[in-house]
């Protein structure tokens, strides 16, 4: 494991700022493919129902953008006051990791019928990496800034 972390040399930021603007990247594309499939869906519609579809999908956007972001700077403050020793932000991790290829196939079949409709979840997406690249410091580097602190 480097040092880079406490450092904050420059491949600390280059390593983050490209990290996030993938992130972001693959972000934007799924947001396009799905705003493209909601477009399509609605197109049949009449103008009326286009239009307040339109601005239904706009606002949830917009509202789960927002909240994103909200959430992700929430739970950064909660992870520096609680900041764990990097032995707990390992266990934490791996616990994590066993748990996520069985969320992840259990949400397919919806997240494909849904699929239209998802704009406002990848907004929500957005606002978060948003966040996450507005922060000084990761959540998941709290704790190892406290106990090099104390060392």
């Amino acid at each position: 494991m480097g040092t880079t972390w406490y450092r904050r040399g420059p491949s600390y930021w280059l390593r983050r700022t490209s990290f996030v603007v993938f992130l972001l990247i693959v972000t934007g594309l799924m947001f396009g493919v799905t705003l493209n499939m909601f477009l399509s869906t609605v197109g049949g519609l009449s103008d009326g129902w286009r239009h307040i579809s339109y601005t239904l999908q706009a606002v949830a956007s917009t509202g789960a953008a927002g909240w994103g972001w909200a959430y992700y700077r929430r739970k950064a403050r909660e992870a520096k006051a609680r900041a764990a020793s990097p032995a707990e932000t390992w266990r934490s991790h791996d616990s994590a990791q066993r748990r996520a290829p069985g969320l992840a196939s259990a949400g397919r079949l919806p997240a494909l019928l849904l699929l239209p409709f998802m704009a406002p979840v990848f907004a929500w997406v957005l606002g978060m990496l948003l966040a996450m690249a507005s922060l000084r410091e990761l959540p998941s580097e709290a704790g190892a800034r406290k106990a090099l602190n104390q060392a």
